[in-house]
């Protein structure tokens, strides 16, 4: 991939990690009981209760060590299963209390780092937006890191399919994901928050009516099938 973006270091994932879970704990722990039970539009298997419990997961694993075995996915949902009668609060305190070891295991491994934390950035989002509050993320580091963890995701997956790259503008901020020759380019810079759109639309957060409406410039339908990589939801997201 090519990009002009700033890069990041383990350190800065773990430390952008942790403000993005007091976040998230502090939304957790200002709601009402009731909202636990709300669905996440993206994911709707899960509710609110069944997030938490998949990021708590996915913490309380890797700090011991745990790698994910070939079905991830059943691993995953494992981890959410077996909270389902844990109260809240409680999944959010066993939370709090695996990051330290967490923090030592993804600080030497960038591999971990990089996808984890972007993972919990993409599922705050989807929790502001079940409770109905602002996707406010005024850490502009933190929304280029997802990004740019994203990019790289979708820079393999074009890259793989040989069909051309495509470019991603933000501004100032590049991402040119595949290889050969820029077959479609999508500049959000007119948008108020243009990377914050780019992490939704990266990450399945966008139905596929949505995906259409981007300015898109260039042969994007060779692209497009490439942006999303669960389901796409039935029902526009605006957040």
């Amino acid at each position: 991939m090519r990009s002009n973006t700033k890069k990041f270091t383990a350190a800065q994932h773990v430390r952008t990690y942790r403000a993005s879970q007091e976040r998230f704990t502090q939304s957790i722990n200002a709601m009402a009981s009731d909202d636990a039970h709300l669905q996440i539009q993206s994911c709707p298997d899960w509710n609110v209760h069944g997030l938490l419990s998949h990021v708590t997961g996915l913490c309380k694993a890797i700090s011991q060590n745990e790698t994910p075995p070939a079905d991830t996915q059943n691993w995953v949902d494992q981890q959410v299963v077996s909270r389902q009668s844990v109260s809240t609060s409680a999944v959010a305190a066993e939370w709090i209390e695996a990051f330290t070891p967490f923090s030592e295991v993804i600080s030497a491994n960038m591999r971990l780092a990089m996808p984890l934390t972007y993972d919990l950035l993409v599922h705050e989002y989807d929790l502001n937006h079940a409770l109905r509050k602002e996707p406010v993320l005024e850490d502009t580091d933190a929304q280029l890191l997802a990004m740019n963890v994203a990019a790289l995701i979708l820079d393999g997956d074009i890259a793989q399919a040989n069909i051309g790259s495509l470019l991603l503008v933000a501004n100032e901020n590049e991402w040119q994901c595949g290889s050969g020759d820029v077959v479609a380019t999508l500049d959000l810079s007119s948008f108020k928050q243009p990377l914050f759109e780019f992490i939704r639309l990266t990450g399945s957060r966008r139905s596929h009516k949505q995906l259409l409406a981007y300015p898109w410039q260039g042969n994007y339908e060779q692209v497009l099938p490439f942006l999303s990589h669960m389901e796409l939801p039935l029902h526009d997201i605006v957040e």
